[in-house]
């Protein structure tokens, strides 16, 4: 039996890892472009041992799901004026399994309107699209449109409203009934004491999933909570925790006949060293565990990431 033939299903990994991803971009200590014309490279690269994608879980209930991982993560973004333009491009890597691998590349634009004086009130709109493959080609493409509401009380304070939808077109030649809309609702706030150097950002989440299986679609709500502040002048201490449930709307299996119900925490705590003006090391390290009444979705283990992070303005605007 070929790789892409061979019986697979999903864990909850993808909300809690992109939820988390996004917020930690949010607070890394990476420049915004600061004005037209500006062109910048920016992005990480890794090992660790992560959560192997979930699109490639083999439906076993002894199988290991925390692998050594190799991985990138880039961004280049042009700004045109009103537009912030950018490409994207990743990839994991599993030494261990090749059939994990996942290479992604992607678009999306970023545009701000300001509604009140002095950007204290601005609506925030991010379309974008990713196209997800394997060794073994196609994996999913996923069109997304984020909306965010950005209130910012005072240099301490910020609160931000958010709603993305998207929708996930996944390969049928891996497993079908997974075509699926995306919802995700999210109330952010960002605290900056003192406004000085440490930095608290706490984020309440809803999700609504409406895939075309409905062993797939799931309603869930979560949590979680990032934080980062100066040790030294070139050294950061930062953590991140995340918390959800997920009730799922079907039986999950002939053999599980029931409806799958999960309950996932993940935790990390890293440090990061800037050797440079564009560039710094970081070392993370953390643990994750899902509970889930369905056995084959159950797992736990030690997670960690040793690597780089770079921030590179390649043209300057005027």
């Amino acid at each position: 039996m070929t790789p892409a033939c061979r019986r697979i299903s999903l864990s909850a990994a993808p909300v809690a890892l992109t939820s988390l991803a996004l917020a930690f971009t949010a607070m890394a200590p990476t420049p915004a472009i600061a004005k037209q014309g500006d062109l910048v490279f920016d992005g990480s690269a890794w090992v660790g041992r992560s959560v192997v994608p979930p699109d490639v879980i083999d439906s076993t209930p002894d199988q290991d799901r925390i692998q050594t991982d190799l991985g990138t993560s880039m961004r280049l973004s042009y700004d045109s004026g009103p537009v912030i333009l950018r490409a994207l491009a990743g990839a994991d890597v599993f030494p261990v399994e090749s059939d994990y691998n996942r290479y992604r590349l992607g678009a999306e634009a970023q545009y701000d309107l300001a509604l009140a004086d002095k950007g204290r009130v601005k609506l925030r709109l991010i379309p974008g699209f990713d196209y997800v493959f394997s060794n073994n080609g196609r994996v999913f493409d996923r069109y997304r449109i984020d909306g965010q509401l950005i209130m910012r009380h005072n240099r301490e304070h910020t609160t931000t409203v958010r709603l993305r939808y998207g929708f996930r077109n996944q390969c049928e030649c891996t497993f079908r009934g997974y075509d699926q809309s995306e919802w995700l609702g999210e109330l952010r706030h960002f605290w900056r004491p003192g406004n000085g150097p440490t930095r608290i950002q706490g984020s309440l989440l809803g999700m609504h999933h409406d895939a075309d299986a409905q062993r797939f679609s799931y309603d869930g709500f979560g949590a979680q909570l990032i934080g980062r502040t100066a040790l030294t002048p070139k050294l950061d201490l930062y953590g991140r925790a995340y918390f959800a449930k997920r009730y799922y709307k079907a039986a999950f299996s002939n053999l599980y006949d029931f409806k799958r119900r999960d309950t996932q925490v993940r935790g990390t705590v890293g440090l990061e060293y800037a050797v440079a003006r564009t560039y710094s090391l970081y070392a993370e390290g953390g643990y994750t565990n899902t509970d889930s009444n369905v056995p084959t979705r159950a797992y736990h283990g030690f997670i960690g990431q040793l690597g780089v992070r770079w921030n590179f303005l390649l043209a300057q605007g005027s």
